[in-house]
């Protein structure tokens, strides 16, 4: 069965549901006759209200299945991805059953269900929370980001490894432009990526522009022992200070501004700096610096070009293979 099928299908299941329900509610208190069968006749006053919280639970979602295609009928000449048509409709549905779970709280707590109303809001409660637990939760992330300006239009973030430049929020998602995903480096991707803001409080949120547009990076290369390792060092240090050396030093004091304690300064490379690690290959050399988060890409492949190119002239130093990939960059973040 293709999915409009079964669509359609589902549809038509619950307008059955539907129906028979009312069919058999209407065959027990005895306002119709089914031929062949003895009348019957059950006095349903003392579950009154549960019966019409039934009803109506169940005549929503049966109305919901069979808007389903109308509504995406009725948009698609106007929106023009698909999944935004699902989205307005998700919007919707959680409006009618928001509703209809406020009719039923009335109905159970206002027309004789007083001895079970705790019960009945417990269970209400619980549907609520099913039903609408997930925007629920994006309302309140949205209410988190805002008011701690976790991350706001224009900052780069990263949330769940995707990364992105925000372009817009609402109570419901973020909206990022793509950098990075399945592409070498921070290079922009063409995607939209929409973010529920309920990852706000379900996970890690890393915003790389908050308070500096800087990030620290880092380029590794593995000199074998044999190699003048001091010698590839000053390479190192040689090429980051032709790069990004008059740089670093120019952003250093709107940096240090941002430190929220004086003793972080003992501890952020301020410099460019190179850190020495032993593998089997031989030395790892790692060179550290900060630059424009926006350019990081740019930035590390004029640092790689100037190392190969001052390398290639030196025969005393040769270089083995890479070690394995290293971390994501430090950034740099403090409240503004």
């Amino acid at each position: 069965m293709n999915p409009e099928t079964w669509k359609k299908a589902r549809a038509l299941l619950w307008v059955l549901v539907t129906v028979l329900f009312v069919v058999a509610l209407l065959f027990f208190t005895g306002a119709i006759a089914i031929p062949g069968l003895p009348p019957a006749q059950v006095d349903l006053r003392a579950y009154q209200p549960w019966v019409l919280a039934i009803l109506i639970l169940l005549a929503t979602k049966a109305l919901l299945e069979v808007l389903r295609p109308v509504f995406r009928a009725a948009l698609r000449s106007h929106v023009r991805f698909e999944a935004d048509i699902f989205a307005h409709f998700k919007l919707v549905s959680y409006v009618v059953w928001a509703t209809a779970l406020l009719f039923v709280i009335t109905i159970l707590a206002g027309t004789g269900a007083q001895q079970n109303l705790g019960l009945s809001i417990g269970l209400v409660s619980a549907a609520l929370v099913y039903v609408l637990g997930e925007p629920l939760l994006c309302f309140v992330g949205w209410i988190v980001l805002v008011t701690m300006r976790v991350y706001k239009l224009g900052d780069r973030i990263e949330v769940n490894n995707t990364r992105g430049y925000v372009i817009g929020i609402t109570p419901m998602n973020t909206t990022v432009r793509e950098f990075g995903g399945s592409l070498a480096g921070d290079i922009h991707t063409g995607r939209y990526v929409t973010i529920p803001n309920s990852q706000v409080i379900r996970g890690n949120v890393f915003n790389a522009t908050k308070d500096t547009p800087f990030v620290w990076d880092q380029v590794t290369i593995t000199v074998p022992f044999q190699g003048d390792t001091k010698g590839a060092e000053a390479i190192l240090l040689a090429a980051a200070e032709h790069v990004v050396g008059h740089m670093m030093r120019e952003s250093m004091p709107r940096i240090r501004n941002k430190y929220e304690f004086e003793d972080l300064r003992e501890y952020v490379t301020e410099e460019p700096t190179v850190l020495w690690n032993v593998r089997d290959a031989g030395v790892d050399l790692t060179l550290v610096y900060f630059c424009p988060v926006f350019e990081r890409a740019a930035y590390k492949t004029r640092i790689v070009k100037e190392i190969l190119g001052q390398v290639g002239e030196r025969p005393d130093i040769r270089l083995t293979a890479p070690a394995a990939p290293t971390a994501t960059p430090a950034v740099v973040s403090a409240a503004r």
